[in-house]
């Protein structure tokens, strides 16, 4: 006979998620479920009710605003971003000394590939990664232009890191934190990818007080704070964090971040 009344683990298999994924859910969304005592207990048929009463545009669709635009200026996207940051970025990748000529890259959210491009002839191999197809494309015609052959790119998803566990050497995560509604998500998906003592860099706007641009660029959150990011690093199992700020262009600051995965005997 089969199992009507689930646990917590039960109700996360159910749903095919880890508990951990399954408690945001209870806490963000109205789950059918009753606690018993320090016991959680959920109804099989009412959580396969609920989830098919479910309505993705409940979710996507701010999502879908900021995929539409990055589709609708990747032609422009070198001129638009050209006044927020420059090549300072690459410098600072290519200096630090983490790039290898045997790595395997990830650039998420790699946009036209201005990371990739700066650093391909460093590496093996760059993945660049966008959930704009558009933006893919404008990356594959420079890199084209410019003779480079190890630049293998794929669409996805937001939050979506399409990779094997352990099968890249250095993140670059470059200006894209701030276009993500939960970046704490994403930055354990890059822990994930990482092989061990593998390197994260990340690049992205300090907070600031200027409502008209977050919303002309489909921006999820004015900046990012360094000490909040610095604990999600922390919780996802990340060590030696290094935090530093960059001469900033018109009136957005700018900084760099750096940090290694733990490596786990």
């Amino acid at each position: 006979m089969e199992k009507e009344i689930l646990n917590m683990e039960e109700a996360a298999n159910l749903f095919g998620v880890s508990i951990k994924t399954f408690i945001k859910l209870l806490k963000e969304e109205n789950v059918p479920a009753r606690k018993i005592g320090r016991e959680w207990r959920f109804s099989k048929g009412a959580l396969i009710d609920w989830l098919s009463r479910g309505s993705s545009k409940d979710y996507s669709s701010s999502e879908q605003d900021t995929r539409q635009y990055f589709e609708q200026v990747a032609g422009k996207w070198e001129e638009i971003s050209s006044q927020y940051y420059d090549n300072s970025i690459i410098n600072k990748i290519i200096d630090s000394g983490f790039l290898k000529e045997n790595m395997t890259v990830l650039d998420y959210g790699a946009g036209d590939g201005f990371i990739s491009r700066g650093i391909a002839s460093y590496v093996r191999r760059v993945i660049a990664i966008d959930t704009s197809g558009s933006m893919l494309n404008e990356l594959e015609r420079k890199a084209k232009s410019q003779g480079i052959t190890n630049i293998l790119t794929f669409e996805c998803d937001v939050n979506e890191v399409p990779l094997r566990s352990a099968s890249v050497d250095l993140v670059c995560a470059s200006m894209i934190l701030h276009h993500i509604e939960d970046p704490s998500a994403l930055i354990e998906e890059f822990h994930r990818v990482l092989r061990p003592e593998g390197i994260l860099f990340i690049a992205d706007f300090l907070p600031y007080d200027d409502e008209a641009f977050k919303n002309n660029m489909h921006d999820f959150h004015m900046g990012l704070e360094p000490a909040v990011l610095e604990k999600w690093l922390v919780d996802a199992g990340f060590c030696s964090i290094t935090i530093e700020k960059m001469s900033s262009k018109q009136d957005k600051n700018i900084f760099v971040l750096a940090a290694n995965k733990v490596y786990a005997e």
